[in-house]
Order: C-alpha cells, then structure tokens, then sequence
C-alpha cells in the first residue's frame, strides 16, 4: 500500500509540474507557441509577386502579376507551392493573374486579364478545365472565399465588392466611394468582409447587409499611392503588407496597429522578425490552422517568404 501510494504522489508530482511549465509558458508568451518566430525565406529569386493565397490542404499559390504594361500585369502563371518551399506545378497562359481562391471542391478562381475597364475571373476545375464564370467593370483585383464558397471579390479602380455563389450569380455586395482602391480582402469570424484600400491604407469592415465601417487607417505608409498590398485575417486579427515602407502589420478589428516584422530596409534578410528585412512585401494570406504567414515581395530580388506562430 505504502509503495502504491509513493508512486501515485511521484505521477501527481510529474504531471503538476508540466502543467505548472505549460502556464509559466503561456503566461510569458501568449498562447505558448513558437515563442521567438523568425523570418524565414522558403523561395527565392521568385517570379511570383503578386497576391498569396492558401487552400484547405495548406497548398500555397502565388501568382504572378509582373509588372503593369499597358493596360495590365505582365505576368503570365499561378504558382502552387508546398508548405516547405517546393515549388511543384505552375499554371500558365494568364494574363497578369492577381486574386486566388480555392473551393471545396477543389476548384480554382483566379482574376484575370484585368485591363483597367473590367476583368475576369476564371474558374478551374481539377481536370483543368477553364471557363470564365464573371466579367467584372473596374479592375477585380483580390477575392476571398467563405465556407460555403461564395466568392468576395474587391475592386481597384471600382466603388465595388462583388459576390459571386457557388452556382455563379453575381451580385454587387457592397458599394461605397471609398472602396475604389480595394485590393486586399478576407474574412473574419462573423462573415465580415475586411477590405484594405491600397492607396489610402484605409481598412473596413462589411457587414452582411453592405454596410461599411472603418477599422482604421494605417498612417505614414503611402508613397506615391502605394499603401497596403494585401491582408488576411487570423482568428480575428488583420495582418496587412506595407508594401512602399518594407513593414507588416498587425491590426486588431479595434483598429490598433502594430509592427510584428520588418526592419523598414528593402532587402530580403531572414531572422527575428523586427530584424528581418523584405523587399516591398505584397501579398500575404495564412494557413490559419497552423498560424503561418506566406509573403509575397513585389520588387527587388523577389521571395516567398514565411512567419510561423
């Protein structure tokens, strides 16, 4: 009896003591994972500098705007890349290819052929079948997807966010002079639609029934119209690209704002994240399960870039 109940006061000891490490962990670092993230560079010399978005596998595409010529982007693929660099399948014969998204049935929607009066978006099915679904006035430029595939998509040079159902119909979900600029776009628990406008650094929120609000402004990042790239939200927090000032940001739906990488040099420069470097950072999305970051660069020597939480 005496030995029996040694052992089980040795078990009580052992298990209070990785319960009392686990609080000292969460209570100095949150929620007691990956403490110190870093930057890290999981491809380099990257033709893809455009918008980034991750699929429910965790699949990564990136696509490829290259530069504006004309009346649209230069670039021509959508790059899928693994969760550990490996860039293994491209898509090509696009046109200046902006906003990603993937659906549950393993569809792909991408905007495409934008020439400043209206563009596209272009669905792919698993047997790489292509169809225009929508041609949209303005310049469509991001989109987002919630969990019964309805597709969000912003507008650059239109007053606009577009919806678009998975059985296709297309509809204006909201309209406000102040989302001409939209470019980055998600959406947080609620279904609000969180929209970034690239050359105000304005953020918003939509509500189900169109109604826009400010989340906040991001001061001090616009230069020469190029304020936010790109955002994505995790659990409810914003986390947007300055894509002229080198910086990302973190942004509660409160609206503070917060520098969490970057050390405002244009050079891609892996480390601790307020020492790393990026190179006008642009696009960025999240796999959300496993809270990491994937950054596109927009210029420069050109990466993809990861944080992981």
């Amino acid at each position: 009896m005496k030995t029996r109940i040694k052992k089980i006061n040795v078990s009580t000891i052992f298990v209070l003591a990785i319960l009392g490490m686990s609080v000292f962990l969460v209570s100095c670092h949150g929620d007691g994972i990956n403490p110190d993230p870093e930057v890290e560079t999981l491809v380099e010399n990257f033709a893809a500098n455009g918008a980034v978005s991750v699929d429910r596998s965790g699949i990564i595409y990136v696509s490829e705007y290259g530069r504006f010529v004309n009346t649209g982007g230069s670039g021509t693929r959508v790059f899928k890349v693994s969760p550990s660099g490996k860039v293994f399948d491209t898509i090509q014969g696009l046109s200046g290819p902006m906003g990603t998204a993937k659906d549950s049935k393993g569809n792909l929607y991408i905007n495409n052929a934008n020439n400043t009066i209206n563009g596209q978006v272009l669905k792919i099915t698993p047997g790489d079948e292509r169809e225009v679904i929508a041609t949209i006035d303005g310049w469509p430029s991001s989109m987002a997807i919630d969990r019964k595939d309805n597709l969000y998509i912003s507008n650059y040079t239109a007053p606009t966010v577009h919806k678009i159902t998975p059985e296709g119909t297309l509809e204006v979900y909201a309209t406000d002079p102040r989302l001409a600029g939209g470019v980055g776009i998600d959406i947080d628990s609620k279904g609000n639609i969180i929209v970034a406008n690239f050359y105000t650094a304005d953020i918003f929120s939509i509500n189900q029934q169109g109604e826009l609000s400010l989340i906040t402004t991001i001061p001090d990042i616009v230069i020469q119209n190029f304020g936010i790239g790109y955002l994505t939200v995790i659990n409810d927090v914003i986390f947007a690209t300055g894509i002229a000032v080198n910086y990302i940001y973190k942004v509660t739906l409160d609206g503070k704002i917060e520098i969490i990488a970057g050390n405002g040099q244009a050079a891609q420069i892996d480390g601790p994240l307020l020492e790393a470097s990026f190179s006008n950072p642009n696009g960025i999305s999240a796999n959300k399960r496993t809270k990491e970051l994937y950054i596109s660069e927009y210029t420069g020597t050109g990466g993809l870039r990861k944080i992981e939480f």
